[in-house]
């Protein structure tokens, strides 16, 4: 009888310091920085980081057939004997026929487990909602993941690699991003709810989730970066998003824009490429290009130098006639300079005859 007292005792107080652990930040130095702005740069950060990493991203094909992105940064899991998690995120869904991301409303979410465990981790959770039946739940008080909703692991990398028979049936596709001691984070039972309060911190005022997803509300400040990067990626193709990745880092190589031979005049099979370039500096109007020419050494070097410059210039002009501000490029040619390959063979002169574009800021 004194045995299964003492052990009535020890559990509750397990439950106890479970419930205590769970309360307390992780670093209270950073408690602070733990609000609806900071947690949108996170969002921001995470989904970048997962898309520009080479083959690892979530599937462009899928995401533009998504009608709304769940991002939660930074989940946080913890477990002794009991388990749960709980974390704050976004979600933003596309609007009218431009299908663009719109303003982005808060969520949670919630949920636990029973079962010998012991660790914690912090994890990044992603979610494609993948019809109106699906958003129309994000619309609700809260739905749960796996019961009231059909949901399926994502497949990884450029291209769709699951079961086409699974993709069609889930109405939700989730990624998560672990950085703890947990592997992956099972969504299974887990509860998304509206996150009134944030909204009101975010807003400025009460404001139901539906009213942020399915009006004409701006995009808070601190979420304009993250709606710009959602609306990078949206429509993209392997070769645009290889383009934006490039700027993105500092420097791109247009492969298929081409030129007639010895002129400056771009080649109608230029126009696919150019126009990726054009949006991807639309939706990011802070950045700062140098359109660079190439030739290779072919006639003479003075020539060349020219062809290059003349090369640069029609592809800035290009772009300028196509919504890019020209006081945003600016050209330079390097002529028969800089070969990336040997002159010596017609498939090397063919690289070296080619357009780069800088980002300079």
């Amino acid at each position: 009888m004194r045995s299964e007292h003492i052990a009535g005792r020890l559990r509750r107080d397990c439950i106890l310091i479970v419930v205590i652990l769970l309360m307390i930040p992780s670093n209270p130095l950073n408690a602070a920085e733990d609000t609806p702005d900071q947690r949108l740069r996170n969002a921001h950060s995470s989904f970048h980081e997962m898309m520009a990493a080479p083959d690892k991203g979530i599937p462009l094909d899928l995401f533009n057939k998504a009608e709304c992105i769940v991002i939660i940064p930074g989940v946080k899991k913890a477990a002794f004997i009991f388990g749960g998690k709980y974390g704050r995120g976004f979600v933003s869904c596309r609007r009218g026929e431009s299908r663009r991301f719109g303003a982005p409303a808060a969520i949670r979410i919630e949920g636990g487990s029973y079962g010998l465990q012991i660790g914690g981790s912090s994890t990044d959770v992603f979610m494609l909602i993948m019809n109106e039946t699906g958003m129309n739940r994000l619309l609700a008080d809260k739905f749960t993941i796996g019961g009231e909703a059909a949901a399926a692991a994502g497949p990884v990398g450029r291209n769709t690699s699951a079961d086409t028979d699974v993709l069609l049936h889930a109405e939700i596709l989730t990624w998560s991003r672990s950085r703890g001691i947990f592997a992956g984070l099972s969504l299974e039972g887990s509860t998304l709810r509206p996150d009134g309060s944030e909204n009101q911190k975010l807003y400025g005022r009460d404001i139901s989730n539906r009213e942020i997803l399915e009006g004409d509300v701006p995009v808070p400040p601190a979420g304009k970066q993250l709606i710009v990067t959602l609306n990078r990626y949206s429509g993209m193709t392997g070769e645009q998003a290889d383009v934006a990745q490039g700027l993105q880092n500092g420097r791109v190589t247009l492969q298929n824009v081409h030129f007639a031979s010895g002129k400056a005049e771009l080649t109608p099979d230029s126009e696919g490429t150019l126009l990726k370039v054009a949006q991807a500096m639309k939706d990011n109007p802070d950045w700062q290009v140098r359109v660079e020419g190439f030739t290779d050494s072919t006639g003479n070097a003075a020539s060349n130098l020219k062809l290059s410059e003349e090369r640069a210039e029609s592809v800035a002009n290009w772009l300028a006639d196509h919504g890019v501000d020209r006081s945003r490029l600016t050209t330079k040619g390097y002529g028969e300079d800089r070969p990336v390959a040997s002159n010596d063979t017609e498939a090397g002169r063919r690289k070296n005859r080619r357009v780069e574009l800088v980002r300079v800021s």
